[in-house]
């Protein structure tokens, strides 16, 4: 079998939705190679255009739209699962100019939602996102913004929500908050594309049901170990829109298509059929 080299984040969605292959109980007509990065090095990675089949924020998508199409089996989208303002203390629109605020990644649809909510000018540090309840708490920033676990446990450092910038889209787009995928190479054939996508999908059914097997796995790469943190992350964001993109995924995408000037067409869009 050849290699494959498959990139994504050690965040519990992403290794929940690969832990059939990663434990090697499903069977695909590849050997895959698995990289595991932060979602922004995943994002530059992704500019770079040299992993086959890698997991990139949306919020890149204009960057990466000649080189890669997305896989219709893996996303992380819908709602109530937006990024997280957070800080010490609230703090009002006018007061921003004179705050910092850290953000996990330059690229990431954090950062583009945190620009679609406040468009006007803030002092922004990127940080690596499990860095930023430190620097808020060691006030380094006033501010931040909290993806993955830490957008579930921000309440036990003492640290308020000044807005969830998932629902401010929502509520602005009606649409679900389309966070990140699963890309593969636009220039790889068809049938490897279907093979890629049979093989994502049965790992991420098998996952489905075997979930005593697949903690030690998540709790592995995760970065809160509870359980309970972990389940709930995976409930979150390994939904309807994971399986399926179906028409209101779809919906969100050309929503962020419009948002970046840069469309969502079909073609962008690598199917089994």
């Amino acid at each position: 079998m050849s290699e494959l080299k498959i990139a994504l984040s050690p965040c519990p969605n992403d290794v929940f939705i690969m832990a059939g292959l990663l434990l090697k109980k499903i069977t695909a007509p590849f050997n895959p190679v698995f990289l595991f990065e932060d979602i922004d090095a995943l994002n530059t990675l992704a500019i770079q255009g040299e992993i086959p089949v890698i997991k990139a924020s949306f919020g890149v998508w204009e960057k990466i739209k000649k080189e890669y199409q997305l896989l219709s089996v893996g996303s992380a989208m819908g709602f109530g699962t937006g990024p997280l303002l957070v800080g010490k203390n609230f703090y009002k629109l006018e007061e921003f100019p004179m705050l910092k605020v850290a953000i996990p990644g330059e690229y990431t649809t954090a950062h583009l939602l945190f620009k679609f909510f406040y468009p006007g000018k803030i002092q922004k540090i990127f940080l690596r996102y499990d860095k930023i309840i430190p620097a808020i708490l060691q006030n380094q920033v006033d501010m931040g913004i909290l993806i993955h676990e830490g957008r579930f446990v921000f309440h036990k450092y003492g640290l308020v929500l000044i807005q969830d910038l998932g629902n401010y889209w929502e509520t602005k787009t009606k649409a679900p908050v389309p966070l990140g995928g699963f890309f593969v190479k636009r220039e790889l054939s068809k049938e490897v594309k279907k093979s890629i996508l049979k093989a994502i999908k049965n790992s991420l059914e098998w996952a489905k049901t075997h979930e005593k097997e697949v903690m030690p796995l998540l709790k592995k790469y995760a970065q809160e170990i509870e359980e309970e943190v972990i389940r709930k992350h995976v409930k979150t964001y390994v939904n309807e829109y994971t399986e399926n993109l179906g028409q209101g995924g779809l919906t969100a995408l050309k929503t962020l298509g419009k948002v970046l000037k840069t469309p969502f067409e079909e073609g962008d869009l690598a199917k089994e059929d």
